[in-house]
Formats: C-alpha cells, sequence, structure tokens
C-alpha cells in the first residue's frame, strides 16, 4: 500500500498544479465591555486568532475601561 502512495506521489506532484481554492478568515468576535485596544478594521495590528500565536501582542494592548 505504501508503495502505491509513493508511485502515485510520484505522478502527481510534478505533473499537477497544487493551487489553493479557497481562502480562510478569522471571525473572532471581541467585546470592549471592560477591555478597549482590541484589533479591528480600522486598527489592524495583528490577526486576531488567537492559534496564530498573537494573543501576547494583543494583551500588551488593551486597557481597561473601567466598567
Amino acid at each position: 500500500m505504501v508503495q502505491n502512495w509513493v508511485n502515485a506521489m510520484q505522478i502527481w506532484l510534478p505533473q499537477l498544479p497544487d493551487i489553493m481554492i479557497e481562502q480562510g478568515y478569522h471571525r473572532l468576535p471581541t467585546n470592549e465591555t471592560y477591555w478597549t485596544g482590541w484589533p479591528n478594521a480600522q486598527n489592524p495590528y495583528v490577526n486576531t486568532a488567537f492559534f496564530h500565536l498573537t494573543p501576547g501582542l494583543i494583551v500588551h494592548n488593551l486597557q481597561p475601561t473601567g466598567a
């Protein structure tokens, strides 16, 4: 079975294009009731997706609202 996979990859990789046909968007809501300074359309300083290793940048930019 492994040899079949290797054979298939030897055909597929050199001869077929690898074209990205989709684009993903992160729709991660934020709430400014208690904290402001979240990345948004007016201030897109970093990707809001925490799994992109950006929480430290976001937390450093947040300010309490005093609510």
